[in-house]
């Protein structure tokens, strides 16, 4: 029953082009606590480039996304009053699961969480509430991401910022 209560958003992204996405996380009111964010390596993966998610700069439908909006959003506080459990897993193109891999979620306020997948790809973040608690926690899957093994990046990039983020400077 604690599933009920809880609000679980699902997104699965299938290929490496739909790794630029956002992640509502919305309280059992409806009210949208925060957006988590991925960005893309390509402007526009359209184009059928192979693009990485997850990246620390990048795009997100087209504009600058990545470290330039904690820079934006730099002080802003984001309140909720529940603990919040952010899931996902990696895995390669081919499906294969990505263990022993960093994810990231930087947050406005300066902070940042990092976790490790485990054998299967799978990880979790958890936040503490930053009000009084009013309720179970939250949990948030941010689905399936396929990413290339040695692509370089020390770390998938996530960022959770308020619902009417500023954008990144043009």
């Amino acid at each position: 029953m604690r599933s009920i209560v809880a609000i679980t958003a699902f997104l699965v992204s299938t290929g490496v082009s739909a790794m630029a996405a956002e992640h509502r996380v919305v309280d059992p009111s409806g009210k949208v606590i925060g957006i988590i964010l991925e960005c893309n390596s390509c402007k526009d993966p359209a184009t059928g480039d192979d693009c990485a998610g997850g990246v620390q700069a990048g795009y997100h439908a087209g504009k600058p996304c990545g470290q330039c909006l904690i820079t934006a959003n730099c002080g802003t506080k984001i309140l909720y009053p529940f603990d919040l459990q952010i899931t996902g897993t990696l895995q390669q193109p081919d499906g294969e699961p990505l263990a022993d891999e960093f994810v990231r979620l930087f947050l406005p306020n300066t902070w940042t969480v990092r976790t490790r997948t485990v054998e299967s790809g799978f990880f979790r973040v958890v936040l503490g509430a930053t009000e009084d608690r009013k309720g179970e926690m939250l949990k948030v899957d941010v689905g399936t991401k396929s990413r290339a093994k040695a692509d370089g990046a020390a770390d998938v990039a996530l960022y959770m910022l308020p619902e009417n983020y500023k954008p990144c400077p043009e």
